[in-house]
């Protein structure tokens, strides 16, 4: 079984594919994709899919395995789902930074109150909406929490320009 197979059914992604697809824009980048087909949703033109380990190759999508901080990449909407919080907070702000200052629109979704510990891998457990909005230095135009059997992930929006 893949990644995406065990998580395609969850409501959390049916809630970014609703926010993509209400989006009039040109280009999207997904960072972070591993194999799910995230930046295939919605009317885009450009799509480039961005992970730092092999995913499978999309249909129409420019597809990088690299490191996202290494990279000049721009686009109109960028997705970063389920990443941030594997990343110890000196070096996430930086990575949060180059998401707001490369695209006009970023939709970022971390899990949701789970508690320290509780996911190897996760140095930002537990994130509450404040914590989350102190990395991101910004205030969102859409938040939604969303629940998944009892995970809860929160799913921002915000205007990067």
């Amino acid at each position: 079984m893949t990644y995406w197979d065990g998580r395609k059914d969850l409501n959390y992604y049916s809630v970014v594919r609703e926010w993509l697809e209400q989006l009039d824009h040109r280009s999207i980048i997904d960072v972070g994709c591993a194999d799910t087909p995230v930046v295939t949703w919605g009317k885009f033109h450009r799509r480039t899919a961005i992970n730092n380990r092999e995913f499978p190759f999309l249909h129409g999508v420019e597809c990088i395995e690299g490191d996202w901080m290494k990279l000049d990449r721009e686009a109109d909407v960028i997705t970063c789902l389920q990443v941030i919080e594997h990343f110890k907070t000196d070096y996430l702000r930086g990575f949060v930074e180059k998401i707001v200052n490369s695209c006009k629109i970023a939709i970022i979704s971390v899990p949701y109150m789970w508690a320290a510990g509780s996911c190897p891998g996760h140095h930002q457990d537990p994130i509450d909406i404040r914590k989350f909005l102190d990395l991101m230095k910004r205030e969102p135009v859409k938040l939604e929490i969303v629940t998944d059997s009892s995970c809860r992930r929160l799913i921002t929006m915000f205007e990067c320009e």
